[in-house]
């Protein structure tokens, strides 16, 4: 991140002191509070920041960001991008499919080769059934 260090220095004061810094993060680089509070090292906790967001009526423009984002992209900047690394698990798993694996066995290859789903947590047959589904349907658009 560019602005890191620059504004470094600024986290010593608190956020209501910063809304120029804040906005930079919160409006132009789209961070969350918590990514936020992360960057300060939580010199800023999340309700400070919060109530420094409400106070300066800091606002994020409404964007068409789905409120939980597929398998497979990110949602930067007000657009949707593919994130590399887990095409790749979508193609191993939609090959492992084509194989005649279940997606019960997907699920247990994809846990025993520790790579993560969605939410960093374990895979679940359920998931991969989701995605081997929307891909087909994509496939057929």
């Amino acid at each position: 991140m560019s602005y890191v260090s620059v504004f470094t220095t600024h986290f010593l004061n608190a956020p209501a002191e910063n809304y120029g810094i804040l906005r930079k993060l919160y409006i132009d680089l789209g961070l969350s509070l918590r990514d936020i509070a992360e960057l300060t090292d939580s010199a800023w906790p999340k309700t400070s920041i919060l109530e420094a967001v409400k106070e300066g009526e800091i606002t994020k423009q409404k964007s068409m960001e789905p409120l939980r984002q597929k398998y497979g992209v990110r949602f930067v900047r007000g657009k949707l991008i593919s994130h590399e690394k887990e095409q790749s698990v979508i193609k191993l798993i939609l090959k492992l499919s084509g194989e005649g694996k279940s997606q019960r066995q997907i699920a247990k290859h994809l846990n025993d080769k520790n790579i993560k789903s969605k939410t960093g947590g374990k895979w679940d047959r359920s998931v991969v059934a989701a995605i081997i589904k929307r891909e087909s349907r994509e496939e057929q658009a």
